[in-house]
């Protein structure tokens, strides 16, 4: 049975839009959930910025009662920096951090210079890059499952790090997943479609319908 929560609020990565989730809002409306997406422009928005449009955005949505989050790939990163600064009654109920990284990438950290690199990700790519600062991000305190995409052919992982450890396409399952003991679920997806991914939705699905 399903919990009496009935709100998501899906925050998304570095370049994703809220027109490009309509997989993930029908799954989930068709299940009675009302889907609210959060997203940003890291191309004219400091990082500062972000953070306090969501914390915004968060608290508007918990005035009107209990939600769930989901932080899509750099969206996690987010929700985790500011959790503990909500109010305790203001904060989700449940979350998923879906193929997002709890420390530095590899990727970015390889990437971190590129002029190309740094115009498409802002300051949130380099946040992503950045051990001491990625260290310093907190883990949620509030009933997490981390859902990360072992699909490793789409996205430049490969192409800079190879198969030698299981990925994504942008982010490794060793990025992803905090500890044996944390609730971690790999599914076959690549880090780019793993919003619109099935075992992924069910998967969250899954989780947020816990009722203890």
């Amino acid at each position: 049975m399903n919990n009496s929560t009935r709100q998501i609020v899906f925050i998304d990565g570095v370049g994703g839009k809220r027109y490009m989730r309509g997989t993930f809002v029908r799954y989930f409306e068709r299940r009675g959930y009302n889907v609210l997406c959060f997203d940003y422009k890291v191309s004219s928005q400091s990082l500062d910025e972000i953070k306090k449009n969501l914390s915004e955005f968060l608290s508007a949505v918990g005035g009107q009662g209990e939600y769930h989050a989901v932080g899509y790939s750099f969206g996690g990163v987010l929700l985790r920096s500011l959790n503990e600064q909500l109010e305790p009654h203001l904060r989700p109920r449940r979350a998923v951090l879906l193929a997002s990284p709890l420390r530095a990438m590899r990727l970015a950290r390889r990437l971190r210079h590129w002029k190309i690199y740094q115009i498409l990700t802002g300051e949130c790519g380099q946040f992503a890059a950045d051990e001491d600062r990625m260290s310093k991000v907190p883990m949620l305190s509030i009933p997490c499952a981390h859902v990360y995409g072992t699909w490793p052919w789409l996205g430049a992982f490969c192409f800079f790090f190879g198969f030698d450890l299981p990925h994504d396409g942008m982010v490794a399952a060793d990025e992803a997943i905090p500890s044996s003991q944390a609730q971690a679920i790999p599914v076959p997806a690549s880090h780019a479609f793993i919003p619109s991914n099935f075992h992924a939705l069910s998967a969250i699905d899954q989780w947020l319908s816990r009722t203890v």
